[in-house]
């Protein structure tokens, strides 16, 4: 069955029917994983802000095909104030998020043997496999476009 507009009045023009998304101009990769059981929070935050972190951005691979990374971290705290809520909660304790410009560019980054050497085993160290994936664009609405990227700001003030 197609999609059925309803009638509505909109507040921002921006946003109905007849306006274009916003559409970022790269390719948004979010890898969700749990930490090991044999290390507590702080040891799995700690490692993963750091040295992980620093073993990622140093491979080649990644200078030449990563746009952006950023690290979610999902406290305990937050979860449970996220479950105060009544509402299913994400399972894991964090998620990378990386942007590429082509899909072809994170194939050649998650391909990449050097990128494999150099965090396989420091995965071992602190997070639980399988990692879930989710990958698409993002449609930013409200807030600034990252400059770098080449996006358009949000255009809902």
């Amino acid at each position: 069955m197609p999609w059925q507009k309803i009638d509505h009045q909109f507040a921002n023009v921006k946003l109905s029917y007849d306006s274009e998304p916003n559409f970022q101009p790269c390719i948004k990769v979010s890898v969700f994983f749990k930490k090991i059981d044999s290390i507590d929070y702080d040891a799995f935050f700690g490692h993963w802000q750091t040295v992980h972190a620093d073993l990622a951005i140093a491979t080649q691979a990644f200078k030449n095909h990563i746009v952006r990374y950023a690290q979610h971290h999902q406290t305990p705290e937050m979860k449970a104030r996220a479950a105060s809520l009544g509402e299913n909660v994400l399972e894991y304790d964090g998620c990378a998020q990386l942007w590429v410009r082509t899909w072809d560019d994170w194939l050649a980054f998650y391909n990449s043997k050097e990128y494999a050497a150099a965090l396989s085993a420091d995965c071992d160290r602190f997070m639980a496999l399988p990692m879930t994936y989710m990958v698409g664009y993002e449609n930013l609405i409200v807030g600034d476009a990252s400059k770098i990227m080449g996006g358009k700001d949000g255009f809902v003030r």
